[in-house]
């Protein structure tokens, strides 16, 4: 992956998984996700370090079951346990690896994760202007260069609207 130890990665709610996170704490890269749904219905802000109002820090535990799709090697080398932060933000809760509420406040996570929805907005907008909605090549690879195609053509379209 391109992501480096100090970045920040933003997400959405399917993003959210024991495993992701895990991952990122190792590589040292920082994520704030929207959490999961079916999470949201058992969160309980009384339980684990308190921070604020609805913002606390748990402690989830490494799964039981090793995912078909991890070897067994790396699956006996994760962390028993992460500790992670939600916090409840509206109608959202974000988990975060950015534990320190007096470095990162709620409201610097409400703006980096609005950020995040922009740039969703952004992407959209140009998948639908430039008809990308369903990419036609076969291979990832073929896939990521037709993406650059359509990025490279959105981008003269652009320069040539501004000029």
């Amino acid at each position: 992956s391109d992501l480096e130890q100090g970045d920040i990665l933003l997400g959405d709610a399917l993003y959210g998984s024991y495993y992701v996170l895990a991952e990122c704490l190792e590589r040292g890269i920082d994520v704030v996700f929207q959490q999961n749904g079916g999470r949201k219905r058992t969160t309980d802000f009384r339980r684990g370090k308190h921070l604020g109002s609805k913002d606390h820090l748990i402690r989830i535990k490494k799964p039981v079951q090793r995912p078909d799709w991890m070897s067994a090697e790396h699956f006996r080398n994760l962390p028993a346990e992460i500790v992670i932060r939600e916090v409840a933000l509206e109608s959202k809760v974000l988990i975060t690896t950015l534990n320190d509420a007096t470095q990162v406040p709620r409201e610097a996570l409400k703006a980096l994760y609005r950020s995040r929805w922009h740039v969703e907005l952004d992407i959209r907008n140009i998948k639908t202007t430039l008809g990308m909605e369903t990419l036609t090549c076969k291979t990832p690879e073929m896939a990521e260069k037709e993406m650059w195609v359509y990025l490279l053509a959105y981008n003269l379209i652009r320069i040539l609207m501004a000029q």
